[in-house]
């Protein structure tokens, strides 16, 4: 885990922000006689509709080149993954097999991450220094703080030479996104061979 957090957090992280400023509408909406949408006509746009576009364009830029610490609230208690994956473990490493314990693994896994250096503009902040979850995106912050995010317990095959975990995303109560993370060694490190989305809301 030490080894792939990085590019963990790359790839299932997001600024908040970007995620939040919606595109606005630009066009006139085409529908078919049954009512169902077919396109939109973006040579119909209003002037109202141009400056609009103009102003979500310059948002954006500004957020993308903002070079603030973009803060992610992490659980250090790595979940087991109660989820059966043995299918997607087999199909994607071509029938190698998860390796089961002979009884059920129930001890807690804390990752020490905080002497871990991450990529670009994330960093990752104890989820207890927050709010209780209910309360965690009402407060107001005096950082620019995007999200929760949390790991599944990675599950191996028998040799240690590849794995498998879940990751959740969440950038509001209604907000997030879900991955299955594909791993694999190669050159005796840990590296991320695939990322899935398993689920948005």
């Amino acid at each position: 885990m030490t080894e792939i957090l990085p590019s963990l957090i790359d790839s299932t992280c997001i600024d908040r922000r970007l995620m939040l400023n919606f595109p606005p509408k630009y066009g006139k909406a085409i529908f078919d006689k049954n009512g169902r949408y077919l396109r939109t006509d973006s040579t119909k746009a209003t002037n109202e509709e141009k400056l609009k576009l103009l102003e979500w364009k310059k948002r954006t830029s500004e957020i993308e080149k903002d070079t603030s610490k973009i803060i992610i609230a992490f659980d250090p208690k790595i979940e087991i993954n109660k989820e059966n994956v043995e299918q997607d473990f087999a199909k994607h490493f071509q029938g190698a097999k998860i390796f089961k314990l002979e009884q059920e693994d129930n001890l807690e896994y804390l990752l020490d991450f905080e002497n871990i250096k991450l990529n670009n503009k994330f960093k990752l902040k104890n989820i207890n220094e927050f709010p209780k979850r209910d309360r965690i995106w009402e407060t107001k912050y005096d950082f620019n703080f995007s999200g929760v995010v949390n790991f599944k317990k990675i599950q191996f095959d028998k040799d240690k030479r590849f794995g498998i975990l879940d990751v959740g995303f969440s950038c509001d109560k209604k907000c997030g996104q879900g991955f299955r993370i594909y791993i694999k060694k190669k050159n005796n490190k840990w590296i991320v061979d695939k990322v899935e989305p398993t689920w948005i809301s």
